[in-house]
């Protein structure tokens, strides 16, 4: 496990009741706005007969959603010890588990173990780990297609509303925080990496690109 990381941290915050609350949502209404469409950015390139990587899998929404949008194979990272259950009943529920390689660890540090993948996928995961450069560049080297990133975007309401969730975490004596990465670094790392953009989109609060190899 990575030292920057406390996975109690993780768990405490995207607990089981998080989790299933999410679960609950994507049975009535799909993925959420940001997630869905990446994943429509992602199908009109091509998913079929692709493994793809999600980090920050959560309750396995997205792995659901890129396995029925195409792809073969799914390999899923999450930190907190309550997602791997959650997504383990809604795979099964969606006859996808044995389709799913589950991991319940630190993808940054256990980059040695990871076999690259087609499509490496990040939902709304950046802003939640603080070694951003760790996690960009752990992703770029194990994507051999497309890379898919959502993160918040640099505007003053933005960072205010994480100083907010910031502060509310310090009084739940949690170690977990909100990061305000750099929308722009991430671009430059991923584009220094060989990845050109063919897809992005934002909302007020979060943005989203899709790059390609090459």
């Amino acid at each position: 496990m990575s030292r920057c990381c406390d996975p109690s941290a993780y768990g405490n915050v995207f607990d089981e009741r998080d989790a299933r609350r999410n679960v609950s949502a994507f049975r009535r209404k799909g993925l959420g706005s940001t997630a869905a469409a990446m994943v429509r950015a992602l199908a009109e390139r091509g998913l079929e007969g692709m493994t793809v990587l999600e980090v920050g899998a959560g309750p396995g929404t997205a792995q659901v959603a890129l396995l029925e949008a195409g792809a073969t194979r799914g390999v899923a990272f999450d930190l907190s010890p309550a997602s791997a259950a959650v997504a383990s009943e809604l795979l099964a529920e969606r006859g996808l588990r044995e389709r799913v390689e589950w991991h319940t660890g630190d993808f940054v540090a256990e980059r040695a173990e990871i076999v690259p993948a087609d499509v490496v996928f990040l939902n709304k995961v950046v802003c939640c780990y603080p070694d951003m450069p760790g996690l960009v560049d752990t992703a770029t080297a194990s994507a051999e297609r497309l890379l898919a990133v959502a993160l918040p975007r640099r505007r003053w309401w933005v960072r205010a509303g994480i100083g907010a969730i910031n502060g509310l975490l310090r009084l739940r004596r949690t170690s977990f925080r909100v990061f305000s990465h750099d929308p722009r670094e991430v671009q430059r790392r991923v584009i220094t990496a060989g990845f050109r953009e063919v897809s992005t989109g934002r909302s007020p609060v979060w943005e989203w690109h899709v790059w390609e190899r090459g």
